[in-house]
């Protein structure tokens, strides 16, 4: 679990949907309260287990071997955009075929997959959490994979204007410098915030 900020996305049984949940006591026995409500329930969180999978990488006539991350219990399917790493290189790609034992799947769990076959796409989902005062709103957007976005600098994603506080890279490390840019196949998440 990525704990930026203490916040984690769960479904709150108040508000009936998906929401940010601030982490007010640490797992496994965690204590969480909704950002949209306030609604506060305890939970047992139990780190989730990341999957680093084979992924054939198809660009034209040409294929290279990379990978993909998931969690466990993330649903991959055909049509899915991702980020795979090919070396030090970050591309956006569509998921074209799923591998399982030798068969050819539509759909499955990360942990069941064997080998992901995608192509290279220009376009990558983008995924932004906004702060307004003590709110979060958690953000998604398909842009181009050479999209620009700027510490500091006023953006636009999911159709909510905001500024940009700090970009999360996919390599882990985050830059908060003003005027600090990244591409948005190389970011895993975009904090902001709407004054």
């Amino acid at each position: 679990m990525d704990n930026d900020n203490d916040l984690i996305i769960l479904d709150c049984p108040v508000c009936g949907e998906e929401t940010d949940f601030e982490i007010l006591k640490e797992p496994p026995e965690a204590v969480v309260r909704c950002t949209e409500c306030g609604h506060t329930m305890r939970i047992t969180l139990k780190e989730p287990k990341i999957y680093t999978i084979k992924t054939i990488v198809s660009y034209a006539t040409e294929s290279h071997t990379g990978t993909i991350e998931l969690m466990e219990g993330d649903i991959c399917a055909v049509g899915d955009l991702l980020v795979a790493e090919v070396g030090d290189e970050s591309y956006g790609v569509e998921v074209m075929s799923i591998e399982q034992n030798d068969a050819r799947r539509t759909k499955l769990p990360a942990e069941k997959i064997d080998v992901l076959w995608t192509r290279l796409v220009d376009k990558v989902i983008i995924r932004a959490s906004l702060n307004k005062g003590a709110l979060t709103i958690p953000l998604y957007e398909q842009v181009p994979g050479d999209k620009v976005y700027t510490v500091d600098h006023i953006t636009t994603i999911g159709g909510k204007q905001f500024r940009v506080t700090r970009i999360k890279l996919r390599k882990g490390n985050v830059i908060e410098r003003k005027d600090k840019s990244a591409q948005a196949r190389e970011i895993k998440r975009i904090y902001g915030e709407r004054s």
